[in-house]
């Protein structure tokens, strides 16, 4: 499956977590491993909403 490629506005990383569905933190994390990337105010969150759906998927597996 490739990246996909979604860019959001937003004003912050608080705001970002609301729009990705996860905390400040996770966002800081996912930023501090390159799958988030700031232009300005603009993100490329294609592939933290992999990243996140992936997550989702392992932790599934745990139950």
């Amino acid at each position: 499956m490739g990246t996909r490629h979604e860019v959001v506005l937003v004003g912050d990383g608080k705001d970002l977590g609301t729009v990705l569905g996860c905390s400040e933190d996770t966002v800081e994390d996912m930023r501090d491993m390159g799958y988030v990337e700031s232009r300005g105010e603009l993100w490329s969150v294609g592939p933290a909403r992999d990243y996140l759906r992936d997550q989702a998927w392992a932790d599934g597996l745990w139950d």
